[in-house]
């Protein structure tokens, strides 16, 4: 039996799954919605407003080369000193800090592997998350279902072992609904009510019916009043060449009962010869430097110096000037806008407490498609 979180001051919208609660892990608490801050995307000399903060995340992938590069080497101190340096960098006493280990395989780990990635997130968590495995989530079927869900069992039991925190679950987005009931009910077999559910860069809209039927599984073990559910690899859909602006779709999922959004670790495999084309194109990363609006809900293509200006706010706490000057292997563009989605989390909290609703709200965005208003309804009143 694992350590529970706590929730208090739930309040749920009455128009959608938007909600705001106070979530206790061990000694430290936060408010939802929030945006989790991936450590890894700060910057030396800004210092993020302190109102958005809450949720820390460090993400290390691995696989069998690295893992027994690890486990015969020094290598292992290196990285603790990696993930130290990280937190006491740029996180608080008062944060809750989760880090999240993927082994990028297509297999089940060892025994042995799922000691070592257990343990490193154990250490440098509050709460600790089970390994990831997508390549292995995204062929699950019936026929070796519960060799991943015997993988899911190990790794709590491995956790278990002179355990003092919660443990967070995780749920793969590209397993098929019908065993997502099953693995929740090991979950709750265990006494995890934290769930993480990883979308691999797909988008909220590519999934809402698996996240019905998750929430709707949740419901009936009535536990969703006590549970605290992230979602990680969320996409924010893309930005054709085309267009300046597109809809930001990953602000929504808190319309679907996402209490936190966490970053988008998601790797893309390129073969040398498609490497070396992009590398040689004019303006390749153009399509991933794109910055978030709150006032509208939009992702402006950051390549014009007028396009940054209009879409800069008081309240960021990134200069202008070094936003203007954004490049393609820097982290501007990436604090700027988890600092953006962190202040309209904050925002809103106060709505929901206030207002008790959130669509209205959501109506006055520019770019919030009419479809998306009647989805975020869809899915709490069908």
């Amino acid at each position: 039996m694992s350590h529970e979180i706590k929730i208090k001051d739930l309040i749920f919208a009455e128009d959608s799954h938007y909600k705001t609660e106070n979530v206790k892990i061990g000694s430290k608490s936060f408010s939802t919605p929030i945006k989790a801050l991936d450590l890894k995307k700060n910057i030396t000399d800004i210092s993020i407003n302190q109102k958005i903060k809450g949720i820390n995340e460090v993400y290390r992938i691995f696989n069998s080369k690295s893992l027994k590069n690890v486990q015969t080497t020094d290598r292992e101190q290196t990285i603790n000193n990696e993930v130290n340096r990280l937190i006491k960098k740029y996180s608080s006493d008062d944060e809750v800090n989760i880090c999240f280990t993927e082994f990028e395989d297509i297999r089940i780990p060892n025994e042995d592997e799922i000691e070592y990635l257990t343990n490193l997130s154990y250490v440098h968590s509050d709460i600790t998350p089970l390994p990831m495995l997508p390549k292995v989530a995204k062929n699950i079927t019936s026929d070796n279902f519960n060799e991943y869900n015997t993988f899911i069992k190990k790794a709590i039991d491995a956790i278990g072992v002179l355990n003092n925190k919660p443990i967070m679950g995780v749920i793969p987005m590209s397993v098929p609904s019908t065993f997502m009931p099953m693995l929740l009910k090991t979950y709750t077999d265990n006494g995890i009510t934290a769930l993480c559910l990883d979308f691999q860069g797909s988008t909220v809209g590519s999934s809402l019916t698996k996240i019905r039927a998750l929430v709707k599984s949740i419901k009936r073990q009535n536990l969703l009043e006590k549970s605290f559910i992230y979602s990680i690899n969320l996409g924010a859909g893309k930005l054709p060449k085309t267009k300046e602006v597109v809809p930001a779709k990953d602000i929504l999922s808190f319309g679907y009962g996402f209490d936190a959004i966490g970053g988008q670790h998601v790797r893309k495999k390129l073969s040398p010869e498609i490497r070396a084309k992009i590398l040689s194109s004019k303006n390749m990363f153009e399509n991933s430097l794109r910055l978030f609006n709150k006032n509208d809900y939009g992702y402006y293509r950051a390549t014009k110096k007028e396009t940054i200006e209009g879409v800069y706010p008081k309240d960021s706490s990134i200069p202008l000037a070094i936003l203007e000057k954004i490049k393609s292997n820097s982290n501007v563009d990436k604090l700027f806008n988890q600092e953006q989605q962190g202040f309209e989390a904050v925002n809103l909290r106060t709505i929901i407490k206030e207002e008790h609703k959130l669509l209205s709200y959501l109506n006055k965005k520019k770019y919030v498609e009419k479809n998306d208003i009647k989805m975020l309804e869809n899915i709490k009143n069908k």
